[in-house]
């Protein structure tokens, strides 16, 4: 890997050098006590002090909500218009190792038997700097996912903090490669290797194992299981967890506007939601909670490990977090882990 130092005073360049050419640089900023992921112009605005922004980076490539389309109704039919956003370079600065590792995962879905380039487009055209935990907390579970909170699954350059402040930026892909020797004047070279960086947060591994899990999930036998009513039995259907997940996916398509014009639009929805799989007809073969909630810990388990290469969780612990019932995955986890 091409390493080299990123000088914290040099960020304030590095942020010039991206928005002068019509760029994007996004970076977790504090708003309301909360940190989020926005786009700034300027070094003071970015902080580090925190675990993980509230919500993920992903609505940067995926945004929740979206035009695909226009249209306008005439007399005797409707004049539809596609719809091409201008993408411009999105650099995402010091995104957590599990976050940026689920690049690969919302690609596998948006490649997979349709290219959507509503979502490609935007990834083709962004640089993911990860950056290396130096802190976490209990619902941080990255290393229970086969992860590492240095792990540089999903970055193009991986920054580790120095004991100085500074930052040591490795190139993963050939992307980040281009990326710093396009920006060579802020990326330093040579002398990495004696750069001291911080100790990385090592969160506790769980008594989980996936395998089994995914074993467990498979058999026909235990979709209709009583354990999941009884892991899930606190969950109300609120969507906080899929809204804040880094690898959930699903939308849906709708026409907003009148009779004479409106907007095709490409909105978030999730499993959920009581409504998600509601027929025309009036049935619902996910009619009580604890059946949704079956089909997402499916999803992250099972679905995503035999469909795609890469993850349905990352371990990121924003579920957790959010949830306002504290139903945790982990311990479902654990307990299919051991009845498996």
């Amino acid at each position: 890997m091409d390493k080299r130092l990123l000088k914290k005073a040099n960020l304030g360049k590095l942020i010039e050098g991206v928005t002068a050419k019509g760029g994007v640089f996004v970076a977790p900023v504090r708003e309301a006590g909360e940190v989020y992921y926005r786009p700034v112009t300027g070094a003071e605005e970015v902080v580090l002090d925190h675990i993980l922004p509230k919500k993920p980076f992903k609505e940067f490539f995926f945004p929740q909500t979206e035009v695909i389309a226009s249209f306008e109704g005439h007399k005797d039919q409707v004049e539809l218009k596609g719809y091409e956003s201008v993408i411009e370079e999105t650099v995402i600065f010091a995104a957590r190792p599990c976050e940026a590792s689920s690049t690969a995962s919302l690609r596998s879905v948006f490649t997979w038997d349709f290219v959507d380039e509503f979502y490609t487009n935007r990834e083709d055209r962004a640089v993911v700097m990860g950056l290396a935990c130096i802190r976490g907390d209990r619902a941080c579970f990255c290393t229970s996912v086969e992860l590492a909170p240095d792990t540089t699954e999903g970055s193009d350059i991986l920054l580790k903090e120095t004991v100085k402040g500074d930052f040591r930026a490795e190139a993963v892909t050939d992307k980040g490669k281009a990326f710093m020797e396009r920006h060579k004047a802020v990326f330093e070279e040579g002398g990495t290797e004696a750069v001291e960086t911080k100790k990385i947060f090592e969160p506790e591994k769980l008594d989980v194992d996936l395998k089994r899990i995914s074993r467990w999930l498979s058999q026909k036998a235990n979709y209709e299981s009583p354990l999941w009513a009884e892991l899930s039995r606190k969950c109300v259907g609120c969507g906080a967890c899929t809204f804040s997940c880094v690898t959930c996916h699903c939308f849906d398509i709708t026409d907003e506007g009148t009779y004479f014009e409106g907007e095709r639009r490409k909105n978030w929805d999730a499993c959920q939601f009581e409504f998600f799989t509601l027929h025309a007809a009036g049935h619902n073969p996910r009619d009580t909670q604890y059946k949704r909630w079956r089909n997402r810990f499916m999803c992250k388990f099972n679905f995503y490990p035999e469909k795609f290469s890469s993850k349905g969780c990352v371990g990121c612990g924003r579920c957790i977090r959010v949830c306002p019932v504290r139903l945790d995955i982990t311990e479902v986890m654990t307990e299919i882990s051991r009845t498996g």
